[in-house]
């Protein structure tokens, strides 16, 4: 897998990660003791990203901010999406060229 494949494909996980702590936060509203959470992000050395699962503090605009960020994470997957999607027409137009 080259780097800009894989670069999208972390983008991706992250992205779907992001989406599914959002749906953590928001299912776990009525729950007393539910712990909300938050991805962290950081970047790798190979390029990409890496997330992990940290506790979020108890805010008062959280669910709003949930469902937003779950909105924001569809359209960091649906980017990270076309990248790969480009990537892969690039890579047939060149093996279509040198073939």
């Amino acid at each position: 897998m080259n780097n800009v494949m894989g670069i999208a494909l972390s983008g991706m996980r992250a992205a779907q990660q992001g989406v599914q702590v959002a749906a953590h936060n928001v299912a776990n509203l009525a729950t007393p003791d539910a712990q909300r959470l938050q991805l962290q992000r950081s970047a790798t050395e190979q390029g990409g990203v890496h997330a992990s699962l940290i506790p979020a503090g108890a805010d008062a605009a959280a669910p709003l901010a949930d469902l937003l960020a779950a909105k924001a994470e569809v359209v960091a997957f649906a980017a990270n999406a076309a990248v790969i999607r480009r990537q892969d027409q690039m890579l047939g137009s060149l093996l279509d060229r040198e073939a």
